[in-house]
């Protein structure tokens, strides 16, 4: 049976050390997410399942070519800007400040990216890429382009077409449910 437990109350009634789930406030148990996917719609399944299939994909392609799954949305925000502060990685990103710092440090270890500090106002850190890190960026591309290709092997353009419109709608409901 799928139970939603508030975050204050987050005790296994059986006394056993169960692995949660945090979903919003709510806290899912592990062992109820898999009930909880049976009872929804199929289709929604599929479409949980697929997109999880494709990150998983895209993963192990970019860990072949060294590259962090992490690393992604950073890299292609840089590779869109010349330069941008950290600040305004945690803007357009989306990703929380200390979460950019860890993953920045490890990409300037990596060579991918440089930052340096304004002189005119030392708190502030410019970071851009690297051409070491537009070189990865390619091959990132590359390999999520590869992934697409044989995710989507077989499917008609008609059939495509008709999914996106699908998905477009199922997008757009979302987005004025969120807005309520």
């Amino acid at each position: 049976m799928f139970r939603l437990r508030h975050n204050s109350n987050v005790n296994d009634d059986s006394g056993g050390d169960k692995k949660m789930r945090t979903r919003g406030k709510y806290i899912i148990k592990a062992t109820d997410y898999t009930s909880l996917m049976v009872k929804t719609n199929k289709d929604i399944e599929n479409i949980n399942h697929t997109s999880f299939l494709f990150a998983s994909a895209v993963y192990r392609e970019l860990e072949k070519i060294g590259i962090r799954p992490s690393y992604r949305n950073i890299m292609q925000t840089l590779c869109d800007n010349k330069s941008l502060t950290q600040l305004e990685l945690v803007k357009i990103t989306g990703l929380k400040p200390p979460t950019i710092s860890l993953t920045l440090r490890s990409m300037e270890r990596d060579g991918i990216v440089s930052r340096v500090k304004n002189d005119a106002d030392r708190r502030e850190t410019h970071v851009a890429i690297t051409d070491n890190g537009r070189k990865m960026y390619q091959k990132m591309i590359a390999a999520v382009e590869k992934t697409q290709k044989e995710m989507l092997n077989g499917i008609s353009a008609k059939e495509l077409e008709q999914m996106s419109s699908v998905l477009q709608k199922i997008s757009d409901n979302l987005n004025s449910e969120a807005k309520r």
